[in-house]
């Protein structure tokens, strides 16, 4: 009785642990989940939407406040304004081709509208840490511009000095800004300044995006196969009770050999 109430409750902790120990693996594996549903999403955006025709910017985003829709992210639009290049922001520590520099963003003013942010392409940091590079500068008068939508990237705090970024941020952004921005931002595809003007140099373009849904999914499925661990555990105590007596094998009892004396006659 003593050994069946050891049993009890070793299997009872046995449970308990299992419950625990797979609710974790559960939400484990729905946080990967998640996380491979929003780069399905982008990916499927980067497929459907990059290499279509470009439409009026205000065909996707109506008003300066209307959010970019997440399928809509990657939508090649055309726009016409003029760059305030005087609000001119560096975004820091960004890479191209393995090459650390800025990407250089421009305000830029929608005719008709409000202040479209521009990321008009990546340039190389300076010779010393705190030297700004050197940025071609925008093109004034106006200007019809064909690029894609992006949303605002998350927020990072990092202590930069004025016109400096640490991430495309466009609430941060807005506070360096004067006139409302819309709520996404551009990657510049090309510039037109109308007939017979020629563009003058930019910075070197941002590479085309590759959709990336990363193995978010099989992390999801492992844990959640990490999960029946658990009760595999429980049945295996079950099935094989810690301090079960084991049926031992008797040794085979040794033959008697006979030895005969044999006496000489």
């Amino acid at each position: 009785m003593v050994w069946r109430a050891i049993f009890t409750r070793r299997i009872m902790y046995a449970v308990a642990f299992a419950i625990v120990f797979g609710t974790a693996c559960f939400f484990l594996g729905r946080w990967q989940l998640s996380r491979y549903e929003d780069k399905d999403a982008r990916a499927n955006a980067v497929e459907q939407n990059y290499h279509a025709a470009a439409v009026p910017l205000l065909s996707v985003l109506p008003t300066a406040s209307t959010p970019l829709p997440e399928e809509r992210i990657w939508t090649p639009v055309t726009v016409t304004g003029q760059y305030a290049a005087s609000g001119q922001l560096l975004v820091r520590g960004r890479a191209l081709n393995t090459a650390q520099g800025m990407e250089v963003l421009v305000p830029f003013r929608v005719d008709g509208g409000a202040i479209l942010l521009v990321d008009r392409g990546w340039v190389p940091n300076g010779d010393q840490a705190a030297d700004l590079p050197t940025v071609p500068p925008a093109p004034a008068g106006s200007v019809t511009l064909t690029g894609w939508l992006k949303p605002s990237e998350e927020a990072r705090e990092k202590g930069l000095p004025a016109g400096q970024l640490a991430t495309i941020n466009l609430e941060q952004a807005q506070a360096q800004i004067d006139g409302r921005l819309y709520a996404a931002y551009l990657v510049l595809g090309s510039e037109s300044l109308g007939a017979g003007q020629q563009a003058p140099p930019r910075p070197a373009a941002l590479e085309q995006p590759t959709p990336d849904r990363g193995p978010h999914f099989a992390y999801a499925l492992q844990w959640w196969l990490t999960a029946l661990l658990g009760a595999a555990f429980v049945v295996y105590l079950y099935r094989h009770p810690p301090g079960e007596p084991v049926a031992r094998v008797k040794d085979p009892a040794p033959k008697k050999v006979r030895i005969w004396d044999e006496e000489d006659g």
